[in-house]
């Protein structure tokens, strides 16, 4: 369960000079990975681990595929107990665990397992990215900023992100949202948060990070810096980075490099102003605009003067 304190209130003028220590220390003892509502069953761990792996696997591959085609080289994720296999007994435990049917013991050493694995193979692939990120040059060749319109707010942008929050109360409008947006902005980067609380630190920007011709590819911060072990609950810590909006917000900044940031969320969740400041210090370093559109609820204070600011807008619109 998260554990949230009471907001810490500061004066408004001068307000982005607080410290990011300040912001650490203060907010270090909140858990970053939660289980939200209701336990955990053996049949929700199993389908949240199954889902941890299933990105894993996808991560790798997409980076392998990069390390590939930057190096020339033969470069190859070895798995082991996860590779293809013809072995019955081993084929039958990975389906009873996706159907969240495999006993308490078996089912914590075939976590235990794969997590070791992942690690193994993360380990070798981190080493070939750390060579091809010594030859990786920039394709950026200036990119042209651009107006377009969204609803009724014209947004000037080269590289504009885009950060949906798809809780149950707003994934109705999300496609509505994406199809205006995508009308003059075609090359805009979506990702989905579950949720919009921004009452915790940044824990895993890299979890929303995608290729850009503008950044190293291969850059460590860009990627997971370590498999969570079993003690560490791997079901809980995956769906605790699904709903880290403070995390897919400044992995726009630093790991996208964007130039406009267009939120929309619905502000149902806590919001910390220390947070909220460590994210405005780096967009105003960053010189990007900050778009925030709620369906009619109010904005809090500090995101309405990071978006004034910044050169963006609050925005409220009905969908």
């Amino acid at each position: 369960m998260i554990l949230r304190n009471g907001p810490a209130v500061y004066p408004r003028r001068g307000w982005l000079r607080l410290g990011c220590g300040a912001v650490a220390a203060g907010l270090a003892g909140r858990s970053v990975a939660a289980e939200g509502t209701g336990r955990w069953d053996d049949q929700s761990i199993a389908e949240y681990t199954q889902k941890l792996f299933d990105w894993l696997k996808a991560d790798f591959a997409q980076r392998a595929s990069a390390v590939v085609g930057e190096t020339g080289a033969g470069f190859t994720l070895e798995y082991d107990y996860m590779a293809l296999t013809t072995d019955r007994a081993r084929l039958r435990v990975f389906e009873k665990f996706r159907a969240g049917k495999l006993a308490d013991k078996a089912g914590e050493k075939h976590i235990e397992t794969c997590l070791a694995e992942f690690e193994r193979v993360r380990k070798s692939l981190a080493a070939a990215e750390a060579v091809a990120m010594g030859t990786w040059k920039s394709s950026d060749e200036g990119e042209a900023q651009k107006e377009g319109k969204i609803y009724d707010s014209t947004v000037t942008a080269a590289r504009l992100t885009v950060v949906l929050d798809n809780s149950r109360s707003m994934t109705p409008y999300l496609a509505a949202l994406r199809a205006e947006i995508t009308r003059d902005f075609s090359a805009a980067y979506f990702v989905e948060v579950n949720g919009c609380s921004m009452d915790r630190v940044a824990a895993c920007p890299w979890f929303y990070c995608a290729p850009s011709s503008r950044v190293n590819p291969f850059s460590p911060e860009r990627h997971i810096p370590q498999v969570p072990t079993l003690a560490e609950r791997p079901h809980s810590a995956f769906i605790g980075w699904t709903r880290d909006a403070p995390s897919a917000l400044e992995c726009m900044v630093d790991l996208m490099r964007t130039d406009a940031i267009y939120w929309f969320c619905d502000f149902d969740d806590p919001t910390d102003e220390r947070v909220i400041k460590e994210l405005a210090r780096k967009v105003v370093a960053r010189k990007a605009k900050f778009y925030v559109h709620t369906l009619g609820k109010r904005v809090p204070p500090l995101l309405a003067t990071l978006a004034e600011m910044s050169g963006g807008q609050v925005v409220r619109k009905r969908i």
